[in-house]
Order: C-alpha cells, then sequence, then structure tokens
C-alpha cells in the first residue's frame, strides 16, 4: 500500500480536527453583517456612478 495516497486524506482529516465548533448564533450573525455589506456595496456603486455622470456632464460642455 502507498501511504502518498493517504496523505491528502490525513490533512483533511487534520484540518478538520483543529478548527473550533460555531455557534449557530455566530453563522447568523456573519451571515447578517454579510447582507448589510452588500446593501452597502450597491449604495456606494450607485454614488459613485451619479457622481461620475455629473462631472463627465459638467465637464464636458467646454
Amino acid at each position: 500500500m502507498n501511504l502518498n495516497n493517504l496523505k491528502p486524506a490525513w490533512q483533511q482529516f487534520r484540518l478538520l480536527n483543529s478548527l473550533e465548533s460555531i455557534d449557530k448564533e455566530e453563522i447568523l450573525c456573519l451571515i447578517e453583517l454579510a447582507e448589510d455589506m452588500t446593501v452597502n456595496k450597491t449604495h456606494r456603486f450607485l454614488m459613485t456612478s451619479a457622481m461620475f455622470i455629473f462631472l463627465t456632464f459638467c465637464c464636458y460642455g467646454g
């Protein structure tokens, strides 16, 4: 039996056993924060686009 074939499985086993368990509340809090960041990114994109269009319109009139 070649032990090199078992190396990836052993690494994954060690990784899974070294991870700390996460509470249900922590997971839900992280999901909520990610949703809030998505709204902020969309808002930031819209504001940046509006400023770009406004500046382009003002500078184009030369």
